[in-house]
């Protein structure tokens, strides 16, 4: 049994849009136009979203984000993950897994944490704790 960490989900703030595209599908690049989403939740290793679209289950899709939030702006890549996807009314939601190099993983986490402090101030044993679990990583 593989004790692999992962990073910590974070609920992004209502309304939190990316723009989303697809780069590659089974591995062969493709150029679509970005649409629409709504970021749910966000790590320094995946991403949730919700969309009108249905993506197809069945084939490996690779996904470029464009997200803002905050003073932050990241361009991120991952993949979809096929079996990770539900219907919220007329929605469809996804998780997709990120890997960003070390520099931006770094951002990502500084961002979440600026994030989680200005959401909630006085919980400062909360951010410790993220700290100390993200740079344990």
């Amino acid at each position: 049994m593989s004790s692999t960490k992962r990073s910590i989900r974070i609920r992004m703030e209502s309304g939190t849009v990316a723009h989303v595209s697809i780069c590659s599908v089974d591995g062969r690049p493709v150029q679509t136009r970005a649409a629409k989403v709504f970021v749910n939740y966000l790590s320094a290793d995946s991403i949730e979203f919700m969309t009108y679209l249905k993506l197809q289950a069945d084939k490996r899709l690779e996904l470029h984000f464009d997200l803002q939030f905050n003073e932050w702006h990241f361009s991120l890549v991952g993949e979809l993950a096929v079996h990770q996807w539900k219907r919220d009314g007329n929605q469809y939601v996804y998780q997709c897994a990120l890997q960003p190099d070390p520099q931006i993983r770094t951002a990502i986490i500084r961002a979440l944490e600026q994030m989680l402090q200005r959401m909630n101030p006085s919980a400062t044993f909360v951010h410790a704790i993220y700290r100390r679990h993200e740079s344990a990583l």
